[in-house]
């Protein structure tokens, strides 16, 4: 996307970004799939990666979905936002908090931080667990959330984990440093071309 907010995080080894281009080879392989693909790119999502993961329960390998949205807001002042984005994922139906706080990215920005399970009632609905963090980029009307997504319900903590180590990298300046040494081709590139 042209319009990508001013931000810079780092994810953890095993996760493969992806955009509207990159899915070419997945829509003309698996047509079917294209309209949830898609779908992901709808209502503000500007970053998506698909993260592959090895669990110990009978080695068998699962997969998360990080995305990073953004929304415009009238709300200027951070704290403010982040306490709205906390009570209003609070009251959402079909959602089971296990943790609701707020916390802080950018060392000083307020953001909230939720875990928890969504259920929906829709037949063939999936049941996910789902860690979001929803800040405002200060001096900005722009509002984000990061979420970390996932079917894999035995997980739950180690994607909150996750989420929160991704939290703790996220800056607003760009970095001055080198950026650290490309790490190996994942093999999640492999598997969705």
């Amino acid at each position: 996307m042209d319009d990508r907010p001013q931000l810079w995080f780092r994810l953890p080894p095993g996760y493969q970004e992806f955009d509207p281009a990159g899915l070419t080879p997945i829509r003309e392989r698996a047509p079917e799939w294209a309209p949830a693909l898609d779908e992901i790119f709808r209502h503000g999502t500007f970053y998506a990666a698909l993260g592959l993961h090895r669990t110990d329960v009978y080695e068998a390998v699962t997969t998360s979905l990080f995305t990073l949205s953004s929304t415009s807001t009238l709300v200027s002042d951070p704290q403010v936002a982040a306490a709205r984005a906390l009570i209003s994922r609070e009251g959402w139906v079909h959602w089971t908090p296990d943790t609701c706080e707020l916390r802080t990215v950018a060392r000083t920005t307020a953001a909230a931080f939720t875990t928890g399970v969504l259920r929906c009632d829709d037949e063939g609905a999936a049941t996910v667990c789902q860690a979001t963090c929803t800040f405002l980029i200060p001096g900005t009307p722009t509002l984000i959330t990061a979420t970390l997504t996932s079917s894999d319900l035995t997980q739950s903590e180690a994607y909150t984990d996750i989420l929160g180590a991704v939290a703790s990298t996220i800056s607003f300046e760009e970095p001055k440093d080198a950026p650290a040494g490309r790490q190996p081709t994942s093999r999640i590139a492999e598997l969705i071309t």
